[in-house]
């Protein structure tokens, strides 16, 4: 190893000189790397992903990324309408999937390509199952014939109006519609509510046989099936026996109960009196009375003719005497009177005690006295 002394101008071997760097070149240097390290990663790995579009599908949000379509969405997420049935007005389907169900943006329909942007909202609407329309047809009458609801004895001429299912032609009711003046007969009819009753009605059919008058009797359904034997004895008697509902609900008024409820309350009412040998029940008297034009068709639907009265002897009321029924009565009474009376439903002891004095009276107002026919 050849050494020399350290002085000017002479060569030392053996030990490299030291480098000085400058702090401006090492920030030159680094800045230099990572722009070329940012470069390199931008070639091979593409730009940073944008972020996802924001929705709501199903009333739940979702994400889809840029870019996907309405079109797409919808097979994303399986979203399928369900189509609704068109049915009969017996409750029948006549048509399945008739009504297409649709998916909304936004509350509307759009194109199947539109790019979804953030906050749109895809909604799903199933097709609506919807009854046929109905349809009127009108017939005319073989006769004159009595209104509907009645209120009186009489008939006038006129024509049939069939309501039925325009696609199934299914009747759901026939109603009578008067074309003429009504012509009253010099009679009237004495009818019986809230029966059969065990013994109050065997009293009045005794006196009804007596004097040879038939009457009409309404009957409670659920009274029939106890006491099927009554409901025979007023048949044999000669009586006219109508329906006054299965098991008479008072409260709410029976005009203001659901639909499906005056159906079974009319529907079990005539099982009822079929079972006990009423053959076809056709008169319908509702509790209380009141009636509306959706129970008028449902009457008729079952083959019911609805029955009122224009006579209240209110021999129902608490503390009525024998004397009020029968002033009640030959007060009111008059040409086409329907009257109406209690043989059920508690103590009609006055009712039956009066009824002798009402028959004598009406005749001799030169009235005849005849049932309420169908």
């Amino acid at each position: 190893m050849m050494t020399t002394n350290p002085s000017p101008g002479l060569t030392t071997l053996g030990r490299r000189p030291r480098v000085t760097r400058s702090p401006v070149a090492l920030t030159t240097a680094l800045l230099m790397l990572l722009v070329g390290s940012s470069l390199f990663w931008s070639n091979h790995l593409g730009a940073t992903p944008a972020a996802p579009v924001a929705l709501t599908v199903r009333n739940r949000p979702a994400f889809v990324q840029p870019g996907t379509t309405f079109a797409q969405a919808i097979q994303r997420y399986a979203l399928t309408p369900t189509a609704g049935d068109l049915m009969g007005v017996g409750g029948e389907v006549l048509a399945a999937g008739r009504f297409l169900g649709r998916i909304l943006l936004n509350g509307k329909p759009a194109p199947s390509t539109r790019p979804l942007a953030p906050g749109d909202v895809l909604t799903v609407v199933n097709g609506r199952t919807k009854v046929e329309r109905l349809e009127r047809i009108t017939g005319p009458a073989s006769g004159p014939r009595p209104p509907d609801p009645q209120s009186f004895l009489g008939a006038a001429p006129g024509h049939y109006i069939e309501t039925r299912g325009r696609t199934s032609h299914r009747v759901v009711s026939t109603r009578f519609e008067a074309t003429g003046p009504v012509k009253v007969p010099r009679a009237v009819a004495l009818t019986f509510d809230d029966g059969p009753w065990p013994h109050q009605t065997e009293r009045i059919l005794a006196i009804l046989r007596r004097f040879h008058v038939r009457a009409t009797f309404f009957d409670i359904g659920y009274l029939v099936e106890r006491y099927p034997g009554i409901v025979r004895h007023e048949l044999q008697s000669g009586m006219s026996v109508g329906n006054h509902s299965y098991d008479h609900p008072n409260r709410p008024l029976f005009r203001e109960l659901s639909a499906a409820r005056i159906r079974g309350e009319m529907a079990g009412g005539n099982e009822a009196l079929r079972a006990a040998r009423v053959a076809h029940p056709a008169l319908f008297r509702p509790p209380g009375g009141t009636w509306s034009l959706a129970e008028l068709a449902i009457a008729g639907t079952l083959g019911l003719r609805v029955v009122l009265w224009n006579v209240d002897p209110r021999d129902w009321a608490n503390g009525v005497t024998t004397a009020d029924v029968v002033a009640n009565v030959l007060g009111h009474v008059r040409a086409g009177s329907i009257i109406d009376l209690h043989d059920g439903g508690g103590d009609q002891s006055a009712t039956v005690a009066a009824l002798p004095a009402i028959i004598r009276g009406i005749r001799a107002k030169g009235l005849q006295i005849v049932p309420v026919l169908p």
